[in-house]
């Protein structure tokens, strides 16, 4: 009963007055809705009762739906993985960031399920829909360019010899690795050892270092 009323009062309140704060409750409703319903069939309206806000709270904070997506994608999926590019530009030769690919993959399958359902599920949605696939290749290549860029600042720290073949072309191949073992881990959970992806990109790494010598 209690939580029942905490719901009705917050959803009194004005979507102005609840700043940031209303904003990532409804992030995180959209995500769980998302996650159980699918993109297509879940609504506005299901997305507000699931935060314990009005509808009209989203409008405040958001277009529509597709705008909800957007922001997921952008602060859910993206943002973690560009924190981790970064990461793998900067970090001193000795950092095995094998391991550390292996520890995200573990984190992103135990405690990111649903952002990474929905980021498959946009993959799926974008192969039929024009405008969507458009604004997936836009999002993957600039995802491929920063880790592009990071592999060749990655491999200037260690002082390996240059990639045997564009830097864009490796990190696609990467990306798909790691990709391909998340529908893996969410169609069957538990199949995937998280140190399967640390070890698939230690082999990358050792065979475009043996192709360079």
């Amino acid at each position: 009963m209690a939580h029942a009323a905490t719901r009705v009062d917050r959803r009194t309140k004005a979507a102005r007055a609840e700043g940031r704060h209303a904003r990532e409750e409804l992030l995180s409703a959209a995500l769980r809705v998302f996650a159980r319903r699918g993109y297509r069939e879940a609504g506005v309206e299901e997305i507000a009762t699931e935060a314990g806000y009005s509808k009209g709270a989203i409008y405040w904070h958001f277009s529509g739906k597709a705008e909800l997506l957007d922001a997921l994608l952008e602060e859910r999926v993206d943002k973690p993985m560009r924190e981790k590019v970064a990461l793998l530009a900067s970090a001193p030769p000795d950092q095995d960031m094998s391991v550390e690919a292996s520890h995200t993959f573990a984190r992103q399958v135990e405690e990111q399920r649903e952002a990474v359902l929905l980021e498959r599920e946009y993959w799926s949605l974008a192969i039929r829909d024009p405008e969507l696939r458009a604004r997936y290749v836009e999002r993957q290549a600039e995802l491929r360019r920063e880790l592009a860029a990071a592999m060749q600042a990655r491999a200037r720290h260690l002082g390996t010899p240059d990639l045997t073949m564009p830097a864009e072309d490796v990190a696609r191949i990467v990306m798909s690795i790691i990709e391909g073992l998340g529908i893996d881990e969410l169609i069957e959970p538990g199949s995937v050892r998280p140190e399967l992806v640390g070890e698939a990109l230690a082999v990358i790494y050792a065979g475009l270092v043996a192709r360079a010598q």
